[in-house]
């Protein structure tokens, strides 16, 4: 059996997500400091005490928007990963998804990793993709595709991604933004001489 909301429920789901879109729009346009319930509720023409019901606190808003920043970075990297045939492709596919996210939603980016541990970011949003990077890793480990030696074993590979395409992403939102060296070939290249430094001989 199906389960149905009920009408109230998807009013109030509704609602929620209306507050989520109007502050999410009034930080990539004036920045979190710009943001204020006061101001998300007399953009939507409700009371404050009624969005107050759903978030109790700027922090809170703020919090929900990060979330869902991550909720979409996951779709984009798993929906890549999906069209990708192979270990080493995968992990390239997933490793691209990132950094294109980074590039296209910069503010959520910034949302995402630049401010301080909150319930989003330690939440499963973001142990989702974590554990998402460790899969791709531990199957081409599995498949033989991939090598590891005592030191450099699945755990350093997948640091060793991760630490190599967000690095890539933040100089891509922040220094290098502005960059025409930065193509996406010139990306890819680099994220394959990684993934080629534990990739067995073939």
């Amino acid at each position: 059996m199906t389960h149905e909301t009920k009408p109230s429920e998807r009013r109030r789901n509704k609602t929620r997500q209306d507050i989520l879109d109007a502050a999410h729009a009034m930080i990539v346009e004036r920045g979190v400091e710009g943001l204020s319930l006061r101001a998300v509720s007399d953009q939507l023409d409700y009371s404050p005490a009624a969005l107050y019901r759903h978030f109790g606190s700027k922090d809170e808003l703020v919090d929900a928007i990060r979330a869902q920043c991550f909720e979409r970075l996951n779709t984009a990297i798993f929906q890549r990963v999906a069209s990708a045939n192979g270990a080493v492709e995968q992990l390239l596919a997933g490793g691209l998804a990132y950094i294109d996210f980074a590039r296209q939603y910069p503010i959520d980016f910034h949302l995402m990793f630049h401010f301080a541990p909150s319930a989003s970011t330690q939440a499963e949003n973001r142990q989702t993709a974590m554990r998402a990077l460790l899969f791709l890793v531990r199957g081409g480990i599995e498949s033989g595709v991939f090598v590891t030696t005592e030191t450099y074993n699945e755990d350093a590979i997948t640091l060793h991604c991760w630490a190599t395409v967000h690095g890539i992403a933040i100089l891509q939102t922040t220094v290098a933004r502005d960059e025409p060296g930065a193509t996406v070939t010139t990306i890819e290249t680099i994220l394959r001489k990684v993934i080629a430094g534990f990739t067995a001989a073939s």
